[in-house]
């Protein structure tokens, strides 16, 4: 039999706190991140709220110029490294691959010169600076900076692209490709995101609150979650602690449209049975579902119809999007990491800001205050524009 292929080390940078004890803390009590956006002139915007991470985000040691998304990596990706009793010599003297999912990529460098109108306004200093930011950049600066060598590259997969990099790891030690794995998502606040979703009337006016029926939008966020993966062998061998295993993935696409999800959510659906197959599990046996959750009207709907059909026997669910907003590339990692934390602590973060339960759901909606119980096996669901779907599932240590 293979190896399983096990979390030892934890890194999170969320709009609610930006460590592990402070992101938990943050979901326990139903602290939302959301603020009045400070990057952004919101005087003629209709939304001017988001969740993002206002502490200073200093990156000891690096001097070269790298991008708001590079800079949350690296800080959530040493958070990792140190967790999981690991140096950057260790990751010298073995092959580490680094997988990023992202949304954005890096921005910063494009969107700080959107409003200037003078006819240079391309350097080419800054054209320096854009080139710095391309595909790519943010998992070799992750590598770069921890002076690790392998595979680096960022997963470009909307909003499912967390989980992405989590199965393209596994996968990786699995196929004995490598020996450690840094794996996560991340992404900047982004101005064309913010603008974006605003534009596409998918925000919300005052509190995100998925799966409720007064729903109207999510939140825009930032941050960065990443995770230090091993095959379990290997990880017993040197006397880690492992926090939770990854025992299956599975991956979609649709073709139904660029922004919405199919009406019945084919592709939630089929990422979803498919990481239950290669778990090699049944879908009773799963205790939770981090649901993607982004409080948008038509979303949390198909994703209720998605549950109902994979688990016909009920299960308990919620998102943590009403506290964290929506972190873009970021947030099924970010999500994965309240599961893990759930499986350790065996609680349950509820929907916060959820009242009334949207209609038809006969599932086990989460609200009102943290629930403890026993928790074995948990789904993380992301879905994303251009009709990408993943979903991971994880079992208790």
């Amino acid at each position: 039999m293979p190896d399983d292929v096990v979390i030892t080390g934890l890194g999170v940078v969320s709009p609610v706190g930006c460590n592990e004890e402070a992101f938990w803390d943050a979901l326990y009590q139903g602290r939302a991140g959301a603020s009045p956006v400070t990057c952004l002139d919101t005087a003629n915007l209709s939304r001017k709220i988001a969740c993002q991470i206002n502490e200073p985000i200093d990156i000891e040691g690096v001097s070269r110029p790298i991008g708001r998304a590079s800079a949350l990596s690296i800080l959530a990706a040493r958070q990792a490294l140190a967790n999981a009793g690991l140096t950057g010599s260790d990751l010298q003297s073995c092959r580490t691959d680094i997988s990023v999912g992202t949304t954005m990529g890096e921005t910063e460098f494009i969107e700080e010169r959107l409003d200037d109108v003078d006819e240079n306004w391309l350097t080419e200093e800054h054209a320096r600076r854009i080139a710095s930011g391309k595909p790519g950049s943010i998992a070799r600066n992750i590598q770069t900076t921890l002076g690790a060598g392998g595979l680096a590259m960022d997963l470009y997969g909307a909003c499912a692209a967390g989980n992405m990099a989590v199965i393209a790891a596994r996968r990786a030690l699995l196929a004995g490709q490598c020996d450690v794995a840094i794996a996560g998502g991340a992404d900047g606040f982004s101005r064309l995101a913010f603008i974006g979703f605003m534009r596409l009337r998918v925000m919300a006016a005052g509190l995100c609150r998925p799966f409720d029926q007064q729903r109207d939008g999510l939140w825009v966020g930032e941050g960065a979650t990443f995770f230090i993966l091993e095959r379990e062998s290997s990880a017993r061998a040197r006397g880690a602690k492992i926090r939770a295993s990854v025992i299956g993935g599975g991956m979609t696409c649709e073709n139904y449209h660029p922004t919405r999800p199919e009406p019945n959510g084919d592709g939630l659906t089929r990422a979803a049975e498919q990481a239950i197959r290669e778990a090699g599990v049944s879908p009773d046996v799963i205790d939770y579902v981090c649901a993607h959750g982004t409080g948008t009207p038509h979303n949390d709907a198909i994703e209720v119809k998605v549950l109902e059909h994979c688990f016909p026997r009920g299960v308990s669910f919620s998102s943590i999007k009403a506290l964290t907003g929506h972190t873009m590339g970021a947030a099924s990692a970010m999500e994965a990491a309240c599961c893990v934390l759930s499986l350790e602590k065996q609680i349950l973060i509820p929907t916060w800001h959820l009242q009334d339960v949207l209609e038809p759901c006969s599932l086990d909606a989460l609200r009102g205050a943290p629930r403890a119980q026993k928790v074995s096996y948990v789904l993380n669901n992301s879905a994303g524009f251009g009709g990408y779907n993943s979903s991971i599932i994880l079992a208790a240590a």
